[in-house]
Parts: structure tokens; sequence; C-alpha cells
């Protein structure tokens, strides 16, 4: 019994001299840190002590004398609150914090104890998580400065911080699309979060969310002109810049050159408010997706460019006013020129300039009576919209069916035949002056779309229609090899193989088995898209069809 606890002491003295000797060992400075810290350690848990003893001299392969102290004060912290995991943290070594460059350990350790104060499973996940990052991101540089925003945005908020990293692969995928000019992109990028952390500490991590959908689809000069310029709003606070960044994304990828315009006008409206400058901003995908689809894209820019002008004019007498003009623009220009326009909001302002704020934001939102009358008084010609009605009850009696009439510019601009329900004309007709003339002319033309329906452009499953599809298909259908192949037909029937042709029995029954048959309740759209070029035969078509409907009407109803 004796000899047994004997033999037990003496390995014990053995084991602590061989981890003393192996201290002993370490460059003078590691060494009075690490038996200063195994020392910290032992106070709080042997265990703990005992297994940072054994895994420092491998560590100090790789740490610096501080980080030694960073790694042990955070597995002491660790220990605090669970001896094995803080033994556990130790016995894991940190082989992985080679990919980190030595200027950046430090701040692994700083935002992972800053985190501890959290949770220590979230800290223990963040010092896992970064050296994945590191590979990731497979830049030194701009990895030490995502973990230094990581640690300033610790100071304020453990979790933010945690968020933020968490959010970090993502952009870093989105950065690296840029390629050559990844660098002057994330230079950019650093520098908005830098002065976004700064300002709203934890909301940092917001923008590292957003920031991948911003940016996507956007050259490398574009983020920089989007992420430059976000921080101009930073004055406004972090909610106005996260709803720009996020915003400006889609004004850059859809009218890149009136993003400017737009920014100006922004600031503008900025001036009475955060709540306003807000709604505007979230107006703004909504506004853009119209002015595009109500003109072609060189010529919406001109439009949305002169429309934020007067929006701008209007702001810097009433923002709520600009904000409901701005809403209201795409529906009035669908229905008057951009100059006609115009002279609505010089009008409304002259006419406003005395009354209250409310009556002025209900006349620019077209609620009043008086703001649609000004608005139909500045256009020229016969508007669709005071014909409408009659023009729908004339359709149906040509066709015997219930249709819609909309203004032309709600047709999709790939198409030129409408869907069988609605008949879409002109939103103004101004060709011969007179309201008369000018309806008779509304009336041929919903002659036309009348005459679509009338004359089968929108049949379904009619057997011409089976017919063309089967053909079609069988042509398109065909491989290279068949096509090409087309001279050896009646001696071979397979050209790789070289099998004897089939007898004209067997071939007229095997191509039964393989024709393609018209799905139920189709119509010309499922045909055209047999063809390899489907936009190009809906053009091609579109042509034809309507020089077909035209010639009919003439010998019907001649």
């Amino acid at each position: 019994m004796a000899e047994t606890e004997n033999d037990s002491q003496n390995s014990e003295k053995q084991t602590f001299t061989g981890l003393a000797r192996r201290l002993g060992k370490l460059p003078n400075d590691k060494k009075i840190i690490a038996l200063e810290m195994s020392a910290a350690l032992a106070g709080v848990s042997l265990r703990a002590s005992r297994e940072f003893v054994e895994a420092v001299p491998k560590a100090a392969r790789i740490l610096s004398a501080e980080d030694i102290r960073l790694w042990a004060e955070m597995g002491r912290r660790i220990a605090m609150v669970n001896a094995d995991l803080g033994a556990k943290f130790f016995t894991g070594g940190i082989a992985d914090l080679k990919r980190i460059p030595e200027k950046a350990r430090s701040l692994v350790f700083q935002i992972c104890t800053r985190q501890l104060v959290l949770s220590s499973s979230i800290a223990l996940e963040t010092f896992e998580l970064i050296p994945q990052l590191a590979k990731e991101i497979a830049d030194d540089n701009l990895l030490t400065e995502i973990l230094g925003l990581a640690s300033e945005i610790a100071t304020r908020s453990a979790k933010h911080s945690a968020d933020f990293l968490q959010k970090t692969p993502k952009l870093a995928e989105t950065l690296n699309s840029f390629g050559d000019e990844k660098q002057t992109a994330a230079q950019s990028v650093i520098a908005l979060a830098s002065h976004f952390a700064n300002r709203t500490g934890g909301m940092t991590a917001d923008l590292w969310q957003i920031l991948p959908v911003a940016l996507e689809e956007l050259s490398a000069e574009q983020a920089i002109q989007l992420t430059t310029k976000a921080s101009d709003f930073l004055e406004f606070g972090g909610s106005v810049t996260l709803h720009f960044t996020s915003a400006g994304g889609t004004v850059l990828r859809r009218l890149d050159s009136v993003f400017e315009d737009w920014r100006a006008c922004l600031l503008a409206v900025g001036k009475s408010g955060n709540a306003i400058l807000i709604s505007f901003i979230r107006s703004s995908p909504n506004f853009f997706s119209n002015i595009i689809a109500l003109q072609k894209k060189q010529e919406a820019a001109a439009v949305a460019r002169r429309v934020l002008q007067l929006i701008k004019e209007i702001a810097e007498k009433d923002a709520e006013s600009a904000l409901a003009a701005f809403r209201s623009s795409a529906n009035a220009l669908r229905k008057v020129s951009l100059a006609q326009f115009e002279e609505w909001v010089e009008t409304g302002l002259a006419k406003t300039q005395n009354e209250n704020a409310k009556a002025r934001r209900s006349f620019f939102a077209l609620e009043t009576r008086n703001s649609n009358a000004l608005l139909q008084e500045s256009q020229t010609g016969l508007p669709l919209e005071s014909v409408q009605a009659i023009l729908r009850i004339y359709v149906e009696g040509l066709t015997g069916r219930e249709v819609e009439i909309a203004p032309l510019n709600a047709l999709p601009q790939e198409s030129r035949i409408g869907d069988g329900r609605t008949i879409y004309l002109p939103s103004t007709v101004t060709e011969f002056g007179d309201d008369e003339t000018d309806f008779r002319l509304y009336k041929v033309l919903a002659a036309h779309g009348a005459g679509q329906i009338e004359f089968g452009t929108f049949d379904h499953d009619t057997e011409e229609l089976k017919a063309a599809f089967t053909k079609l298909s069988a042509l398109y259908d065909a491989t290279s090899e068949q096509t090409d192949a087309f001279s050896l037909a009646g001696y071979i029937e397979d050209v790789q193989t070289g099998e004897k042709a089939f007898s004209p029995e067997k071939e007229d029954e095997l191509a039964k088995k393989k024709r393609r048959k018209l799905p139920k309740n189709s119509g010309y759209k499922t045909i055209l898209q047999v063809f390899p070029e489907p936009n190009l035969a809906k053009k091609i078509f579109g042509t034809m069809e309507n020089a077909r409907i035209d010639q009919t009407l003439r010998q019907t109803y001649r």
C-alpha cells in the first residue's frame, strides 16, 4: 500500500518535472509568460493549468509571447465557467491559427474574449470559424481589416460581432467575384463598414448582411460608387444608410446613369427628416421598374432624370408632397408625355402655393379631382381613359366575349400580341387633331384587337395547332447525325451502328410512337417554344399574324 502511494507521488513529480523541463526550453519572454499564466490557471483549475503547460511548447512555435498571454487568458475565463471546457480548449491546441497572419492573431483572442461575456459556446464557435474565414478570404490584409472591424464591434456588442463574422463568408464570395478589381472594391467596402461601425456599432452586422445582395451583378466601379456614396448618408443614421445601400444597388443595376441624380434628390428630401427619406428610398426600386416598363432603357434614363429633377424642386418646398409626386409619377406618365407631366408639376406648385400641406400632398398624389383634371388638361389628343368604356362595349359586341381595354405601355416590351383577354391601345391618339376622327382611329385599332380574338389567334387545341406542333417537334428534335444522314435513308437505319433499314410499315409504326403531341389547353405560345430561338420566333410570328388579321378584316368587313 505504502509502495503504491510512493510510486504515484514519484510519477506525479516526474510529470511536473518533465513539464517544467519542457517550459524551460522556451525563449525567455515566452517562458516567463507561460509560467505566469499557468499559475493563474492553477488558481482556477489544476487540470486546465496542466493542459496549458502541455500544449504551450507547440503553441509557442506559432504564437508570440503576447499572443500566448491572450490565449491563456481566454482559456482561464472559459475554465472559470466550466473547468472541463477550459481544459478541452487547451487540449485542442492552436494549429489552425497558422492560417491567420501574425499581425491578426491578437485580434482573434480579443474578439473571442469579449464574446465570452455573452456565451462561452459562441466564443468557441468564433474561434473555430475564423481560420475557416482565412481560408475562404485568402487575403491577409482583408482578413486583418475584417477582424479589426469585428473587434471594434465586440467592444460594443459581443452578439453583433459574432453575427458579423458569421455573415462574412457570403460577402467574401461576392468580393471574389470582382476578380482583379477585388482589392479596390474591398477597400471601399471596408471603409464604409469602418465608418458605419464608428457611428452605429452593432448595426454593422446588418450592413454586412445586405451588402452581398446590394453588390450582386454590379461592376467593381459601381460597387465603389455605391459604398462611397453610402457613407454620405451616415449623417442621417444607420437605418437610412442601410436602406440607401440596398436600394442603391437596385438603381445601379437598372439605370446606373441616373444614380447621381437620385442621390441628389434624396439629400434634398433628407432635410425634412428620416421618416420621409426612408419612405422615399423604399419607393425608389418600384419607381425605376415602372419607368423602365414605360420606356426603352435609353429613353427611360432621360425621363427618370427629369422626373427626379422635378421631384427635387418640389422637395425644396415640401418633402412630403415630393414623396407623393414621386409615387404617382409613373401612373401620370402612362397618361401624358414627359413635357405634359412637367407642365402639371409646375401648375401644381403654383396653384397650391397658398394652400395647406395636406392639400398640396393630395394634389401631387393625384387624389383630388382638380389634380386629375389638370393632368387631363395637359394632354393633347384623345386620351384612352375617356373612351375606354365605350371601346370595351364595342369590342364585346364584335367578339361576343368579355374583354378589357388597357394602355399599350402595359403590354410587355417583348410581345406584339396580347393574351386574348386584354386589348392594348395607345394611351392617347393625336393623329388628326379632333376627337371624332381620333375616336375612329381608336375603333379601327380596337377592331384589330378584336380580330385577333375573332379569327383564331388565341385558339387552343385546334387540329392546325396539333399538326404544327408535331411537325416542328420532329424537325427540331432531330439530332445533327440524323439530319446529316438523310442521304442514307432506306439503306441504314442507324448510322452509328450500321443496322439495316426497317420496312416502310415498321418505319410508320415507329414514327407514330415517337411523335410528340400538343399538350392540352395549348395555344400558339406553346408551339413557339419548340423553336431553337423562341424570342425571335415570337417576333416573326407577331409581325406575320398582325398582317394576317389586317388582311382578314379587309376581306370580311369590306
